[in-house]
């Protein structure tokens, strides 16, 4: 239906705005809401007094004076009698359409006006009249109504722009709307998911049914168009085996835009879609999940209710928090950031809520075994050379207190024979069976016989 979508943007219009995207969960710091849809005050409006009544003829009476002759000389008398008819008030919509690059709006193009009947709950009546080249147009003799909700549209490159919501107060006759309209593209790379929260439930036996936000920025100059039947979203990629696959705007959402065969996303920073998908995987106290991204995630977090545990080496802890209903509920928040297109955030999901915290292997898990594992080390190799050194001091003992004594008698004045207890001296250093102390002690004594023998 040509309309069904812009009925919606109404209707986003008209309901209250400012609610968090995920509703049942305060979210984590940092965490920016999405731009709330705008409200339904035009740009521009000029009071006009209401319309008095004006003087209708309806009927004349001729009332005629008695006299002796037929040809008397008074005259007749005519007497008007008035039945004032109240005028109906009228609006004026007028407006600017400009095209974002700066190019002229090309001829042709038409501004459609839309009178959506709030009681009903549908388009009451359908206006058109061309934009002049200008790109000004202008709708005149409106009829005013408070049930009534105002909407311009324009229908360019196959996506259908919207000016601001209009509504009638009573006092307020001309409204100007300008709509700005922009060149279109298919490519789904210059989108951006700055957030993606995934918040677990696992109040159904045999089963967790999943939630994940994802809220999108279109970071280029133009428009572009996501094709979609309703059943799927090519930048949202589904895990295997999932069941009950359902797709919603975030309340706080900007508003999305009808398109030809699917929809369509304004450019700007300030523009933030918050799009929500739902889907049920079956669970038996332990999970292997696998989310898929096939554009660039800024950052990510998961919300478990406390007593489940998750483990993933991509994931930090971020900690605990306490929704802000009734009853409330404490959530365990895990973090992630920077991941890129085409990458998978992986995690390992079990217990149940409320379960008593057990011995997790996560990160900091793992760097405290790291740590403990290098001080064993450490100590090991503190002992060895502790042992090392003293098997080295009592060889030296032995060697300065039998040994070398037992050298001198036994070499004598013989100058070979101090030649090899010098050689064998220089073995010992060289292998580290002596210190350098005792080494050079001992040399010294056998340079100084071999001398005396001179």
């Amino acid at each position: 239906m040509k309309f069904r979508l812009t009925i919606l943007v109404v209707l986003l219009a008209l309901a209250l705005a400012g609610c968090s995207l995920a509703e049942d969960i305060t979210p984590p710091p940092g965490y920016a809401s999405p731009t709330s849809v705008p409200t339904i005050v035009p740009a521009t409006q000029t009071p006009k007094p209401p319309s008095t009544a004006t003087p209708t003829p309806t009927s004349e009476s001729v009332v005629t004076t008695t006299g002796s002759t037929p040809a008397a000389t008074d005259s007749t008398t005519p007497m008007v009698e008035v039945s004032p008819t109240a005028q109906a008030d009228v609006l004026v919509f007028d407006g600017t359409v400009t095209l974002a690059s700066g190019a002229a709006i090309p001829n042709g193009t038409i501004a459609t006006l839309l009178l959506y009947n709030t009681t009903s709950g549908q388009v009451a009546q359908t206006l058109t009249t061309p934009i002049l080249p200008d790109g000004k147009y202008e709708f005149t003799n409106i009829p005013a109504d408070t049930t009534t909700v105002y909407l311009v549209t324009v229908d360019y490159n196959g996506v259908t722009y919207n000016s601001v919501p209009a509504s009638f107060d009573g006092t307020l006759f001309l409204f100007d709307l300008p709509i700005t309209i922009y060149e279109t593209t298919d490519d789904l790379n210059v989108l951006t998911i700055t957030q993606t929260h995934l918040q677990f439930d696992f109040s159904t036996a045999g089963q967790v049914q999943v939630m994940v936000l994802y809220v999108i920025i279109n970071s280029g100059g133009n428009s572009v168009i996501v094709p979609s039947d309703g059943t799927s979203i090519p930048f949202i990629q589904i895990p295997e085996g999932a069941a009950s696959v359902q797709y919603q705007l975030a309340q706080s959402s900007s508003p999305l835009l009808n398109a030809a065969n699917g929809f369509a996303l304004l450019p700007g920073a300030d523009l933030q879609y918050g799009i929500i998908a739902t889907f049920t995987l079956p669970y038996t106290n332990r999970l292997v999940f696998a989310q898929p991204f096939s554009l660039p995630v800024s950052s990510a977090t998961i919300i478990v209710p406390e007593g489940v545990k998750v483990r993933s080496d991509q994931l930090t802890d971020g900690g605990t928090q306490a929704s802000s209903g009734t009853p409330v509920t404490t959530y365990h928040l895990y973090q992630a950031s920077s991941l890129a297109s085409g990458s998978t955030l992986t995690l390992t999901i079990s217990g149940m809520p409320g379960d008593k915290a057990g011995f997790v292997l996560d990160q900091r898990t793992w760097l405290m075994i790291g740590v403990g594992a290098v001080g064993l080390i450490l100590i090991g190799l503190g002992v060895f050379l502790f042992l090392r050194d003293r098997k080295l001091r009592k060889l030296e003992e032995e060697f300065e207190g039998d040994d070398v004594e037992g050298d001198e008698d036994a070499l004598g004045d013989d100058r070979e024979s101090i030649m090899d207890a010098i050689i064998a001296l220089d073995d010992q250093n060289k292998a580290g069976d002596i210190s350098k102390e005792a080494y050079e002690k001992r040399r010294d004594e056998l340079k100084d016989r071999l001398k005396n023998l001179a």
